[in-house]
């Protein structure tokens, strides 16, 4: 769980939650900080990349940015794979299939970097897209970490019910799809406790009221949302 800041997120007069404000500013840190396959570097560039495929014209889902002329810098820090992952998730996500997954594989990404990946563009997506919804500043990215704070990840993998590696986790699948990335495992964790429910509640507890929506309101939202966003889970 993060911890409150003394200084706001967000510079607004909009009535964000503190804890809400503290957990986006919390997930900026944490995307400056090296993890088990992407440098600090390369891990802002991530999000500088998703903010980049927000504005942008649309691409079309078969339109990779590596396949266009000019599109990617010569001295992009992130492979061309990368980012033609993240374009694909920021705008498609709805159109992945496992045949587009081992293409991309193949491209010499690992598995599990590719699952960083996906937490980092979820998380971005999912704070700039809020910041978009209510017309404030989007969140400030700070400066590259360059100690590696965050613990690589030495858990046994493999591939089970996921098309990625997995670890062994108790709950339902949603829970597996970032276990091979801890670190990314405990910032959904911190976005999910202040913009849905806390983990331990997500099964154990579908009465109580949440801030100012009950839980079947929240699941109504979540379920509407996720039909919008074409998400077969």
């Amino acid at each position: 769980m993060c911890k409150y800041r003394t200084m706001s997120t967000y510079t607004t007069e909009l009535p964000i939650r503190p804890e809400l404000d503290a957990a986006h500013g919390d997930l900026a840190t944490r995307w400056a900080t090296p993890s088990h396959s992407w440098s600090s570097k390369q891990r802002l560039s991530v999000i500088a990349e998703v903010r980049r495929a927000i504005d942008a014209d649309e691409l079309a889902p078969w339109e990779a940015p590596s396949s266009i002329e000019g599109f990617i810098a010569n001295n992009h820090p992130l492979p061309d794979a990368a980012i033609d992952i993240i374009w694909r998730l920021t705008n498609h996500p709805g159109t992945l299939t496992k045949e587009w997954y081992e293409s991309i594989i193949s491209r010499n990404i690992d598995p599990v970097a590719y699952v960083e990946l996906i937490g980092l563009v979820a998380q971005a997506n999912c704070v700039d897209r809020f910041a978009d919804g209510l017309g404030v500043k989007r969140v400030d990215l700070p400066d590259p970490i360059a100690t590696k704070t965050a613990v690589t990840s030495e858990l046994e993998v493999s591939v089970t019910t996921h098309w990625v590696p997995t670890a062994a986790t108790k709950g339902p699948n949603v829970l597996k799809a970032l276990s091979s990335v801890p670190f990314e495992n405990e910032s959904r964790e911190i976005l999910s406790s202040v913009q849905y429910v806390p983990t331990a509640a997500l099964l154990g507890d579908l009465t109580s009221g949440y801030n100012s929506l009950t839980r079947l309101q929240i699941e109504l939202v979540a379920a509407r949302t996720s039909k919008l966003n074409e998400c077969f889970y």
